[in-house]
């Protein structure tokens, strides 16, 4: 029951993705390719702590996604968190936020007048869940209820022997809500609405993104409710097939390149199935990674002419990898 942990149907299991060394991170990047990143928050840019409100992002990982940022590279912050906690982690740094696994998701567009998008959830009935929530869980001192606008969280990490009595207490509440669905996490079981998943979420930000230049999107996450983000990114078709009909039942394309980026896991020990084809070992080389592909884009030269005067179609580069998932060399680079 709680002893494994699942991925989502209809998904490409890869069960032994590529280690990426981090400090060669731009030996899988091409000049001639426009990229995103797609950025969990806990477990990726943020320490696992005991209780989550403890939890922080280094000044120094901000200032570093600050400079990435500076050299017009797209970057998106993709959580289970609230939006308005969210923001507080990440200020001052600004940048768009699909917070509570998709339900509300902040463009932070000065030039739109449609900066949010907040799912249609009905108040009434997650109020009666917390409250059932709270009653199942008087008995246990070690659990943490986290009361987010749109979802809540059963939180077991201060004591993982009651990750079964957690699971137990959360899936006899979510039987008699038939909208509602059960979502997974490290030493958390959250009640959700069936609508909430990252890589809808993501599919919705790199749309946007996309509005003038193709992006190749890199979504970097370490938990369960990030396989659906590497799906996404790396072009799943039930992924994309499932977010065209989440927005609006717009019509397929298929003149449309296939979304092929680049999902990472970070933490991968080789017990648990993923859907990402690499991974890195912690927090702290994410860290590294990041200051690698800022390196990259410091070293990226502009575009020619004869390259900017073609259309988008011709500028789409080759796949961000080769059918053999190996890294792109980076010829362009300046060797050291």
């Amino acid at each position: 029951m709680t002893s494994g942990r699942s991925v989502p149907a209809n998904s490409a299991l890869i069960r032994c993705p590529i280690y990426v060394a981090p400090n060669h991170f731009a030996d899988y990047l091409s000049h001639q390719q426009r990229y995103c990143l797609f950025l969990d928050i806990d477990g990726t840019l943020a320490d696992f702590t005991l209780n989550p409100k403890d939890s922080f992002i280094p000044a120094t990982t901000l200032t570093l996604l600050q400079n990435i940022q500076d050299y017009s590279v797209k970057i998106a912050a993709v959580t289970g968190r609230s939006l308005a906690e969210a923001k507080q982690m990440l200020a001052p740094l600004r940048l768009p936020i699909a917070a509570t696994h998709g339900l509300e998701i902040d463009f932070e567009d000065n030039e739109s007048n449609n900066n949010m998008s907040v799912s249609s959830v009905d108040s009434a009935e997650l109020a009666v869940i917390k409250q059932a929530l709270i009653r199942s869980c008087l008995r246990y001192d070690d659990f943490i209820i986290e009361d987010k606008p749109y979802s809540v969280a059963l939180h077991y990490r201060q004591n993982p022997a009651l990750a079964d009595i957690a699971y137990r207490i959360i899936t006899t509440i979510v039987k008699n809500h038939g909208d509602w669905i059960v979502k997974q996490g490290k030493y958390v079981w959250e009640i959700a609405p069936k609508d909430a998943d990252k890589g809808s979420a993501i599919l919705t930000l790199l749309k946007k993104f996309q509005a003038n230049n193709r992006l190749c999107p890199i979504f970097i996450g370490d938990d369960i409710t990030d396989e659906t983000g590497f799906m996404a990114v790396q072009g799943d078709k039930h992924m994309t097939e499932r977010s065209r009909f989440i927005q609006n039942n717009e019509p397929r394309e298929d003149s449309k390149p296939p979304i092929k980026g680049m999902g990472m896991k970070v933490g991968y020990d080789g017990t648990e199935p993923t859907c990402a084809h690499y991974y890195v070992n912690n927090i702290f080389e994410v860290t590294v990674l990041l200051e690698s592909f800022l390196k990259f884009c410091q070293q990226r030269p502009t575009l020619s002419p004869k390259l900017s005067g073609l259309t988008e179609q011709e500028q789409v580069a080759p796949p961000l990898i080769d059918t053999n998932r190996r890294p792109l060399k980076n010829t362009a680079r300046p060797l050291t």
